[in-house]
């Protein structure tokens, strides 16, 4: 979103974010006006209780927590001429509605348009008949349409605007936009007429090294990266010991980035390990041997634009979705759910990953393929367009 907003500016549109709270001084850091929902998502996973995995305490989460502070939150923002939602903004629908201004949906990821090439992202399975996906969509929408509708409707009513009956149909809305490249992450051939797509959006955001990092990355052999973005596993702490110990088993040294789990807190760096609380994908995934991580549509873009192989390990949602991909494109050996990991399997993905000559070959040609490119130009085309006021 971030890339979409100094692409607009570029071309000479005001732009303003209202961002989870743990993101308003990075945005603002980019001469950005930015104020927080009230949600810090970082602090929010490591709370105790906390269990993204669980259907029944997302639906409590919402209800009692990010719904009525997304609605909340908008009290602060500027009038626009245009509201781009993304992610879990299930408020900015319904604002933009109250407001009487156009709304555009952004998702990065083609599994969560209704199609038979991927079921929905609540559904694990990834290599189901095109008529099961077609009919877990159609089973399963009215059932989120109502329990999307108890959430909203409340603060729907506050807004003055009347019930709705068909949520999904307003979040998703007839403005749907889908930034994924299109080669590692095509738009489905029966995906709706609204859904429109781009190639992903990139943030060229140099960032410089760390003089360790840049040290550890000029030795040889080359390591194999380590992350898990976002995703803070129960089980974090030993899911980065058996990454490490999968790492060393197959000869290789191992480049760990702590991410929100935290995971250098847990891990203590040696000669052949060291871990960082972050690391720069754009400069960093291109010197590796591997990339171990979880599956984030940012994390599976940045390696592939790499051109380096990856191993996936899912934990939520769309995770699975991006295995299956980087699985069928020969990009990397099949995906390791999270919940099944232990140190041996994992070394044996990791051996494939590293020292199959087939995969790191397709790797670095479809990395070659697809590093120049960047969809932010084309969303700034399809937003002015909604607005009226450009190409």
């Amino acid at each position: 979103m971030l890339a979409l907003a100094l692409a607009l500016r570029a071309r000479g549109h005001a732009v303003s974010f209202l961002v989870p709270d743990n993101f308003v001084a990075w945005v603002r850091a980019h001469q950005f006006e930015a104020i927080g929902n009230g949600i810090d998502v970082r602090q929010l996973l490591h709370d105790a209780g906390a269990r993204v995995d669980s259907v029944r305490w997302q639906v409590r989460h919402f209800k009692d927590v990010m719904i009525p502070r997304l609605f909340a939150s908008f009290a602060g923002a500027p009038d626009a001429d245009l509201i781009v939602g993304a992610g879990v903004q299930l408020a900015a629908a319904s604002v933009a509605e109250a407001r009487g201004v156009p709304f555009a949906m952004v998702g990065f990821c083609p599994c969560l348009v209704p199609s038979g090439s991927a079921p929905p992202p609540l559904i694990h399975s990834q290599w189901l008949p095109a008529w099961v996906n077609r009919a877990i969509w159609s089973v399963g929408r009215p059932v989120v349409d109502f329990a999307l509708a108890r959430l909203l409707n409340r603060h729907r009513r506050a807004l003055g605007l009347r019930a709705d009956v068909e949520p999904l149909e307003t979040i998703l809305s007839d403005r749907l936009i889908i930034a994924a490249d299109h080669d590692l992450a095509p738009l489905p051939d029966d995906a709706p007429v609204r859904a429109a797509g781009t190639d992903a959006w990139v943030l060229d955001d140099e960032e410089a090294l760390e003089p360790r990092v840049e040290h550890f990355l000029n030795a040889d052999p080359p390591p194999v990266y380590v992350g898990f973005g976002s995703m803070v596993a129960a089980r974090a702490a030993e899911l980065g010991r058996q990454a490490v110990a999968a790492v060393r088993a197959v000869g290789s040294r191992v480049l760990v980035a702590g991410g929100w789990a935290e995971l250098d807190r847990h891990l203590a760096g040696d000669e052949d390990v060291l871990v960082a609380p972050s690391l720069p994908h754009a400069a960093v995934l291109p010197r590796v041997a591997a990339v171990v991580h979880h599956g984030g549509a940012g994390t599976t873009t940045a390696a592939a634009r790499a051109g380096r192989p990856q191993v996936l390990l899912p934990h939520i949602l769309d995770q699975f979705y991006w295995a299956r991909r980087i699985e069928v494109l020969g990009l990397g050996p099949s995906a390791l759910p999270v919940s099944i990991v232990t140190a041996d399997v994992l070394a044996d993905r990791i051996d494939r990953a590293v020292n199959d000559p087939r995969i790191g070959s397709r790797a670095a040609a479809f990395g070659s393929m697809i590093a120049g490119r960047n969809g932010v130009d084309d969303a700034v085309e399809l937003l002015e367009a909604i607005v009226d006021c450009g190409a």
